[in-house]
């Protein structure tokens, strides 16, 4: 596995709650960038795209982008690949004996045309991107000692980029060198989360009727940094 150690220390010497909602960022934009332009059309993408498609989020990224024909011509052979797998799954429920029979094949059926909302080829290359910034992350704590006073001093994780982080470092590291890593990791998600509680407050109190004062820049950003915090992604404010 390549690691990524140059764009780690880009994102921690960035300011923000998270630095792998940067990388993360970075990687999609570049991602989308690559959709808007010649890598649309390369045949092993659209092995992928044709099967897979986009979430809706993606999906609309890429429509608001500027390449419409590129997207079309994706999303034209995209549903032809969706109808020959759906008309064949309607067609079997529709032959399929009656009754409760019939009842749990299309239970089946709406769970597996749920599934495919959820089905995306960019959301599948940012989680392998993630995975391999988490293991760079681990592999930089463990190995390089300029490291650790760096992520001590940062604000920890996002929750979601915490519980892969994690993960991670449970099945990763031996018991003796993840101790030590919680004893980094935990206090520091413990002090942002605590930090974030008064910077939120604060915030509400600015924004009550008749409270004087343009705020602090950490007083005005902690309801973008309180949502990145709790679900990930950059909500516009550090």
């Amino acid at each position: 596995m390549k690691l990524e150690i140059s764009k780690v220390h880009d994102a921690y010497g960035s300011p923000g709650e998270c630095p792998l909602c940067l990388l993360e960022q970075e990687a999609e934009r570049t991602y989308l960038r690559s959709f808007q332009h010649s890598r649309v059309m390369e045949p092993n993408v659209r092995v992928q795209t044709n099967s897979q498609g986009f979430c809706p989020g993606h999906f609309r990224k890429l429509y608001d982008g500027e390449n419409k024909l590129g997207l079309g011509l994706v999303v034209h052979t995209h549903l032809q690949h969706l109808r020959t797998v759906v008309d064949a799954e309607l067609d079997s429920l529709v032959k399929s004996a009656g009754g409760r029979n019939r009842k749990d094949r299309a239970a089946a059926e709406a769970a597996s045309l749920a599934k495919r909302r959820a089905s995306c080829f960019i959301c599948g290359l940012l989680e392998a991107d993630v995975h391999r910034y988490v293991v760079t992350i681990l592999y930089l704590w463990s190995r390089d000692p300029e490291f650790p006073p760096v992520f001590r001093a940062s604000r920890g994780f996002c929750i979601p980029h915490f519980a892969q982080a994690l993960g991670q470092a449970s099945t990763a590291m031996r018991p003796d060198r993840f101790e030590r890593w919680l004893a980094d990791a935990v206090p520091l998600m413990k002090t942002s989360l605590e930090s974030l509680d008064g910077d939120l407050h604060a915030f509400t109190q600015l924004h009550q009727a008749g409270t004087a004062g343009p705020g602090t820049d950490r007083e005005r950003s902690a309801l973008a940094r309180t949502l990145q915090k709790i679900a990930g992604g950059l909500f516009g404010g550090r």
